[in-house]
C-alpha cells in the first residue's frame, strides 16, 4: 500500500504514524493513506459531490460537530479574520491586492476589503461562491486557481487559510501562485502543524487536540514547521516568519516570500486604518479583539493564581490532619502512660525494681 503512495516531496519510503496516515521518511509530512481522488476533488454536482454544498452545511455540523456555514459568517469575522488581518497588516499595508484561496463564505475578504485592500477569493463550489457573494458583496472567483484568468505578477499576497492540506499536490499549486505574485509577495498561510517529536500513541494519552486535524480523506499532507518550510524553499520562498496561531493548540501561521519582510509598526498600521471611514470601523474592532484577549489574559492568570491557591490551601489542609491525627496518637501514648503510672502494682513493681538495683549496685562494690 504505501509503494501506491507518494508524499509531496517526492519520496516513496513510509514509517507507519496512524491508522490512516504514514510518515514521509525523507521530510517527515504526514501522508494520508486515503485521500480523496483529484475527480472527488472536483465539485460537479454541489448536491453530491464533497466540496459540495453538504460539506458547509451537514458534513461541518453533523459529522465534524463544526459550526455550519451560517453561523460561521458571524463567528469567523470576531475570531479568525481578526487574527489574521492583524498578521496580514504587520507586513503588507492596503490598499494592496490580495487573493485568498479556499475563502468559503468570503468573510475575510470582505474584512480586507473594508481595512482597504483589493481583495477576492476563490472556491470550489457554484454554491458557496453564490453565498459568499450574496452575504459579503464581495468577488470570489470559481476554482481552482490553476483555471483562472489572473495576470502573472499582479497579486501582493496570496492566502491559504486551512487550505494547504487540502490539496492534492501542494507544491504545484504553490507554484504556480508564485508566478502571480509580485516579486516581493507573499504566502499568507494557516495550516495544521505536526510536532514531529510526538508520536500518535502520544497524542493520544495526552488527548491531544491534533488528533482533530487527523481527517484522511480532507488533510491530505499534514506539515511540520520544518517540512512546510521545505516546501516553500523549494520554490524560491527562503524568508519564512512563523506567527502565533489563533489555535496554537494545533495549528500554524506564518508568511512566506522571496524576498526579505517590512514589518510595519502599529503606528503605521493605524494611520492605515484611520484614513477612511470603513478602516476606522476595523481598527474599532481590532481595538475591541485586543481587549479582549488582555481580559483573556488576566482571567487565565487569576485562575491560574485561584488554583495555585486552592492547592496551597489543599496542601495545607491535609497537614493540618495529619498534625491533629499525630497529637492524637501523642495524647494517647501519654494517658496510657499516665494510667500506667498511677496504677499500685506499677508502683510497687518501680519500688521493687529500684530496690535491686541499689543492692546489686551494693554488691557489686564489697
Amino acid at each position: 500500500m504505501a509503494k501506491s503512495i507518494i508524499c509531496w516531496c517526492g519520496c516513496d519510503d513510509f514509517k507507519p504514524f496512524s491508522p490512516e496516515y504514514l510518515e514521509c521518511k525523507a521530510c517527515r509530512t504526514l501522508v494520508s493513506l486515503t485521500p480523496l481522488s483529484e475527480e472527488e476533488l472536483v465539485v460537479n454536482d454541489d448536491d453530491v459531490d464533497f466540496y459540495g454544498k453538504q460539506y458547509w452545511l451537514n458534513h461541518q455540523n453533523q459529522d465534524l460537530g463544526f459550526p455550519d456555514i451560517f453561523a460561521r459568517t458571524r463567528n469567523d469575522l470576531t475570531e479568525r479574520n481578526l487574527h489574521w488581518l492583524k498578521i496580514l497588516m504587520k507586513y503588507r499595508l492596503p490598499s494592496s491586492d490580495v487573493l485568498e484561496l479556499g475563502c468559503s463564505h468570503g468573510s475575510f475578504v470582505a474584512l480586507m476589503q473594508q481595512a482597504g485592500y483589493c481583495a477576492a477569493g476563490v472556491e470550489m463550489s457554484p454554491w458557496v461562491v453564490s453565498f459568499g457573494k450574496e452575504t459579503f458583496d464581495v468577488p470570489i472567483y470559481l476554482g481552482p486557481v490553476e483555471n483562472l484568468d489572473l495576470a502573472e505578477g499582479s497579486l501582493d499576497v496570496i492566502a491559504l487559510m486551512d487550505v494547504l492540506e487540502h490539496l492534492p499536490d501542494p507544491e504545484a499549486t504553490l507554484k504556480h501562485c508564485s508566478r502571480l505574485l509580485k516579486p516581493d509577495g507573499f504566502f499568507l498561510i494557516q495550516t495544521p502543524d505536526f510536532k514531529e517529536d510526538l508520536s500518535y500513541q502520544t497524542l493520544r494519552d495526552n488527548d491531544s487536540s491534533f488528533l482533530e486535524q487527523l481527517k484522511a480523506d480532507e488533510h491530505l499532507f499534514l506539515f511540520s514547521q520544518r517540512s512546510v518550510s521545505q516546501l516553500l524553499n523549494q520554490i524560491g520562498f527562503e524568508h519564512i516568519h512563523f506567527e502565533p496561531a489563533i489555535f496554537s493548540g494545533y495549528d500554524m501561521c506564518f508568511v512566506a516570500g522571496r524576498e526579505s519582510f517590512t514589518v510595519h509598526s502599529v503606528d503605521e498600521r493605524e494611520k492605515s486604518l484611520l484614513s477612511n471611514l470603513s478602516g476606522r470601523m476595523v481598527l474599532a474592532l481590532l481595538d475591541i479583539r485586543e481587549r479582549e484577549l488582555a481580559l483573556t489574559e488576566q482571567l487565565t492568570a487569576c485562575d491560574a493564581d485561584r488554583i495555585d491557591k486552592l492547592s496551597q490551601i489543599s496542601n495545607l489542609s491535609d497537614w493540618l490532619k495529619q498534625t491533629k491525627a499525630s497529637l492524637q496518637e501523642t495524647q494517647a501514648l501519654l494517658e496510657a502512660a499516665q494510667y500506667k503510672m498511677s496504677n499500685p502494682l506499677t508502683k510497687a513493681s518501680i519500688k521493687i525494681s529500684s530496690l535491686c538495683d541499689r543492692v546489686l549496685r551494693k554488691l557489686l562494690k564489697e
